[in-house]
């Protein structure tokens, strides 16, 4: 299976580029025969993931996709039992189910040190080779459950929903709605037990400390709800058929 990795990228603050070399770089040297397609939106404000992602499909080859988050790193064999199951007939696949977010001091000290380092392990550690520094709950800013961050598929799946909505801009929605139109038109995702590492970049928020991307107004969102109001329907209001029937109504774009 030939591998192709979309990466959606944008640096709007100048905070994330760094990070994202650094995780390229190591992202690189792991799967050294993979294809890595990063590519931005459209440059308007806020920030278009969506378009982003759909972006870098336009560039890949490959006939499994990794839909991967700029500031993320997860552990190889996440991705490796992936893959098995996506070969064994699932429709495709989260490997992580929790995320951390790390400190910027920490990311700053990963970053001062070789991307080709593996992480640590106790046996790696007993056998006195040269790792990563273990990287525990301590070590980040906030942790909780995952949605996005990184999704494993089959072209065809992706293809199949037309990849991310791109009537969703900004933070919040496009992960979650992919989600439901995979999961309805695919078939139901598995995810596995890994844990999305993020290194460190600035994250806005707004007045009511709800996650933002620079230039989103949370008040001028109304036709981002209407989108995905019509998914909601489509996975709550029918069954069978008729519900993959629903989802790929609510799609038309």
């Amino acid at each position: 299976m030939k591998l192709s990795f979309l990466i959606p990228f944008r640096d709007a603050d100048g905070s994330r580029t760094k990070g994202h070399q650094w995780l390229l770089k190591r992202w690189r040297h792991f799967w050294p025969e993979a294809e890595f397609c990063i590519a931005p939106d459209d440059g308007m404000e806020p920030f278009n993931k969506s378009l982003a992602v759909n972006n870098a499909a336009t560039q890949a080859s490959g006939d499994i996709y990794i839909v991967l988050d700029a500031d993320t790193w997860v552990e190889p064999m996440w991705i490796e039992d992936a893959l098995d199951r996506i070969s064994k007939g699932i429709p495709w696949v989260i490997p992580v189910h929790k995320n951390m977010r790390l400190k910027k001091e920490f990311s700053e000290q990963l970053m001062a040190l070789p991307p080709t380092l593996p992480s640590w392990s106790r046996e790696a550690h007993m056998a006195g080779k040269r790792t990563l520094p273990p990287i525990t709950m301590a070590q980040s800013e906030t942790h909780g459950p995952v949605v996005g961050f990184c999704h494993v598929m089959p072209r065809k799946a992706f293809e199949a929903v037309g990849g991310y909505d791109e009537r969703i801009r900004g933070w919040g929605g496009e992960d979650t709605s992919f989600t439901w139109a995979m999961d309805i038109v695919n078939g139901h995702h598995r995810k596995l037990h890994g844990i999305a590492m993020c290194l460190w970049h600035a994250r806005p928020r707004d007045e009511k400390n709800n996650r933002i991307w620079i230039g989103q107004d949370r008040k001028l969102e109304a036709d981002k709800k209407r989108v995905v109001s019509a998914y909601n329907r489509a996975l709550l209001g029918q069954t069978g058929s008729s519900r993959r029937e629903a989802m790929l109504k609510a799609l038309e774009r």
